[in-house]
């Protein structure tokens, strides 16, 4: 998957290499690129966020309402959210597109010869082969074999292992620059005194430091926050450094920068789009658009009144719709009752009936055997 990812990231990163040949400095300019591609999803995320706080005691309405029909309370849900042009997954798209930019970051990282210095797949595969046998013949074990095989051609001991690929692919691996500010972008951090334990280190208190900048910034989600998301905004800065001590470091100072954009970003965004502000603006609009809809029925209400015409409900006020539903109901419960009575009548009838029926024939058959007279079946209109 990270190779699928690292292509097009490749790609972007070979052409600021191009520009600036320096890993580094290359790693923080497309970082930059990133977190300016998705500026405008997190504008659009923080106005999601601040609309969602208008609607919100209307949300708590419907679950409480139909805390024990699930479906139904699910319906009335997407019924809110489609009167309000809310969309729930708005909020997580930011964080679903970072992570294929990360796989794509940690193939790049893995592999800059493949990436930056575009040397064939026929030659890495040679080199591949080179720096397995020799690794063998040392008893070493070969792992990232890009990274490796950058470290051994910056070992003067080690450099003609590859003299055989030619004088291009030897002048371009020892003159690319893997390095930040002297730091081994290759390397992978480890416990110890040493300058790349920083690097965990500092993502993961960058990490905690936007968690806490953006709950500041936002009041409503202070009010919203669950055990979980206070759970999560801990924990995720902690899976950020464990996870940075088993990559290069190369990812780890791509998840500081981002963090520090996304610190910087947060700041911008509240002043531009304060969310209690704008939670003031939508419920205004909300207002107004309400009011508009209100002439608009009078309107209509005036002109049918005006021609005779009978109302309909949208024709109505809220209250005054209730008042016909509720008449409706009641109408409608008078007729069950009434054709509830006359379905009782009518079998009190048919039983007295019956009743007239058998007796009539009872006297029938004993008169018949009395007087030796032939038997009549009593009719209906015998009973009448």
């Amino acid at each position: 998957m990270s190779q699928l990812f690292g292509i097009p990231l490749g790609w972007i990163m070979w052409l600021l290499y191009k520009v600036i040949p320096n890993y580094g400095i290359v790693l923080i300019l497309f970082t930059i690129l990133v977190k300016a591609a998705l500026f405008p999803l997190s504008i659009k995320q923080q106005k999601s966020t601040a609309k969602m706080a208008v609607f919100q005691p209307k949300i708590d309405e419907i679950n409480k309402k139909y805390a024990n029909n699930k479906q139904k309370q699910q319906e009335e849900m997407m019924k809110l959210y489609e009167a309000h042009g809310y969309n729930p997954m708005s909020g997580c798209l930011p964080l679903l597109i970072q992570f294929p930019i990360l796989f794509g970051i940690i193939d790049v990282v893995y592999k800059p010869l493949t990436h930056l210095l575009r040397i064939p797949k026929d030659t890495m595969n040679a080199a591949a082969e080179i720096l397995k046998t020799n690794y063998e013949a040392l008893g070493q074990v070969v792992g990232q074999q890009q990274l490796q095989i950058i470290s051994e051609m910056h070992n003067p001991e080690h450099a003609q292992w590859f003299a055989s690929l030619g004088t291009e692919f030897m002048d371009k691996v020892s003159g690319f620059n893997y390095s930040l500010f002297g730091l081994d972008l290759g390397q992978i951090p480890k416990l110890g005194w040493n300058w790349l334990m920083l690097v965990p280190i500092l993502s993961g208190l960058t990490s905690l430091l936007v968690s806490i900048i953006s709950t500041k910034m936002s009041p409503s989600a202070q009010q919203q926050q669950s055990g979980m998301m206070k759970g999560m905004m801990y924990g995720m800065p902690l899976l950020s450094v464990l996870f940075a001590f088993s990559l290069p470091v190369g990812v780890g100072i791509y998840w500081i920068i981002s963090n520090l954009l996304s610190g910087v970003q947060s700041v911008v965004l509240f002043k531009l789009y304060n969310p209690e502000k704008y939670k003031a603006e939508y419920q205004a609009q909300l207002e107004a658009e309400e009011a508009k809809r209100r002439q608009e029925r009078e309107k209509r209400r005036q002109k049918k009144l005006a021609r005779g015409e009978e109302l309909s409900d949208e024709d109505l006020e809220e209250d005054e719709l209730r008042r016909r539903n509720e008449a409706k109901k009641s109408s409608a419960r008078t007729a069950e009752e009434e054709k509830a009575a006359k379905d009782r009548a009518k079998e009190e009838y048919l039983t007295a009936k019956e009743i007239n029926r058998r007796r009539l024939a009872e006297a029938r058959r004993q008169d018949a055997e009395k007087y030796g007279e032939e038997y009549a079946e009593v009719t209906d209109k015998d009973l009448q």
